[in-house]
């Protein structure tokens, strides 16, 4: 029951979230809050713990509403100033970036031409139109993360630049290495390269984009803890061969992984592996002392840590699809792999084989916990990407060193792409296009799936708390032949 606990907080407050922001009770769901966690503190109870986490789920939303004369004001925008918040997003026609518009105390999301030099902290004027967000599920979206409109720029000037940070050296960073990819690599290999190193998917060509999604390898694009790991693995192997000591790898890489993350965009599966990044070389550090031992390294534990710790600072990625499936996919690793790993049957397959039957084993079990969100986003499944996985997963890591290669000054453009990335996108668009690629899904299809885990959650802790073990001690009681 201890090992739940931490995953129930943070599937409780996650819950809690989203039905919070369907009814928006406010500060009133902190009273039933309060009375959960005195009953979790009277009764020693999980299950009151997490109805604790719920209430205060509840409570963390906040309805974004303008004011009349804003809803009035803000169609008619033709000239807007304000702050770059974040690092902007380069795409295939323009670049966007959330802009905090002081006067009007609210913040838009911004387009601008391509090439316009801008970066986060700058205090800007553009010049352009207003626009409504389209879906409107993109809107309702955006209004979440308090973004109450578009606005699309036909020029920008910089007013004041901003000061010095880590944000801004991210973003001076992270322009120097997209231009070196653009230098030293043909267009197709520049874009993919960029979004597999450094997260600008937006330059991917919208066909591009939907192959990999069609090809159930979509995951490939958003920077996450594969990408962190292989980052990481070839970085402690690299100190390995400056013979610097393993206790002093940990604190160099921990921080170089986090500058990723803010080179990445810090989105939210970055930002989930780094925090657990984080924990890993802490842990480790302390079991190298002596302070702890390895067995108490428990990834689940880990992994709900983060999830709080993302909910808690941003809320609305409770609703997020990125959210949910980065943190599904994993959570479907740490619980179904160890049922793999400790198979007999892994056991007598051959040595040689067993890689690629572990990296199976490890794509199916993302897929499992990423199911639901998957159906319930796009509306299909993709029933080869298991196999596209098991291809494309060992390929992805083989491309992200060859862009590190492409980054050094040497003329290896041409050969990365013929050798490496050429054949990958054809690959991904071969996968595309075979029949069934994509199974149909009914709408209802996530909300089933979220409902039997959540079912299977509670019966666990029922049965957990229940006395002599509960159900299955007792059935267990009735068959045995004494």
């Amino acid at each position: 029951m201890r090992r739940a606990l931490l995953p129930g907080l943070g599937a409780a407050l996650g819950f809690g979230i989203a039905f919070g922001y369907a009814f928006f009770p406010g500060p009133l769901a902190l009273v039933p809050a309060g009375a959960s966690f005195l009953l979790a503190l009277g009764r020693r109870s999980a299950l009151a713990l997490w109805g604790a986490a719920f209430a205060v789920g509840l409570a963390l939303p906040v309805r974004e509403t303008l004011p009349p004369h804003l809803a009035f004001q803000l169609p008619n925008l033709r000239e807007v100033g304000g702050v770059v918040l974040d690092l902007p997003e380069p795409r295939t026609k323009n670049a966007s970036f959330t802009l905090a518009v002081e006067t009007l105390g609210v913040r838009l999301l911004a387009y601008i031409p391509l090439g316009t030099e801008l970066g986060p902290g700058d205090r800007v004027r553009l010049v352009g139109r207003w626009g409504v967000p389209q879906p409107p599920a993109w809107r309702e979206a955006l209004l979440r993360r308090g973004i109450h409109g578009l606005f699309w720029a036909d020029g920008a000037e910089v007013e004041a630049p901003g000061g010095p940070g880590l944000l801004r050296l991210a973003w001076r960073v992270r322009g120097a290495l997209l231009s070196r990819l653009d230098a030293g690599l043909p267009c197709p290999a520049a874009d993919l390269l960029s979004a597999l190193l450094l997260g600008a998917r937006g330059r991917l060509p919208d066909d591009e984009a939907e192959a990999f999604r069609r090809a159930g390898v979509a995951h490939l694009l958003a920077l996450s803890g594969l990408h962190v790991g292989i980052l990481a693995a070839g970085g402690w192997w690299f100190l390995g061969l400056l013979r610097v000591p393993r206790a002093w790898r940990y604190p160099l890489l921990v921080p170089a992984a986090g500058f990723y993350v803010l080179l990445g965009g810090a989105r939210v599966s970055l930002l989930r592996a780094g925090i657990m990044f984080a924990l890993l070389g802490l842990f480790w550090l302390l079991w190298e002392r002596g302070w702890v031992l390895r067995r108490w390294l428990d990834p689940l534990q880990g992994l709900s840590l983060a999830a709080i710790v993302v909910l808690l600072l941003w809320p609305w990625s409770a609703l997020d699809v990125g959210f949910q499936m980065s943190f599904l996919a994993t959570a479907g690793i740490v619980l179904l792999l160890p049922g793999w790993t400790g198979s007999p049957l892994r056991g007598r397959l051959p040595r040689w084989v067993r890689p690629a039957a572990d990296l199976l084993a490890v794509t199916l079990c993302a897929q499992a916990g990423a199911v639901p969100v998957v159906g319930s986003a796009f509306g299909y499944l993709a029933p080869y990407g298991f196999v596209a996985n098991l291809v494309l997963v060992p390929w992805t890591g083989a491309l992200l060193w060859a862009g590190l290669l492409a980054l050094a000054p040497l003329p290896l453009g041409v050969a990365v792409e013929r050798a490496v990335v050429g054949p990958y996108l054809t690959v991904v668009r071969w996968l595309a296009a075979l029949h069934g690629a994509s199974l149909p899904v009914g709408p209802g299809f996530g909300a089933w799936c979220v409902l039997a885990a959540v079912g299977f959650l509670l019966l666990r802790a029922l049965t957990d708390e229940m006395p002599d073990g509960g159900y299955f001690a007792i059935r267990q009681s009735w068959t045995s032949p004494e």
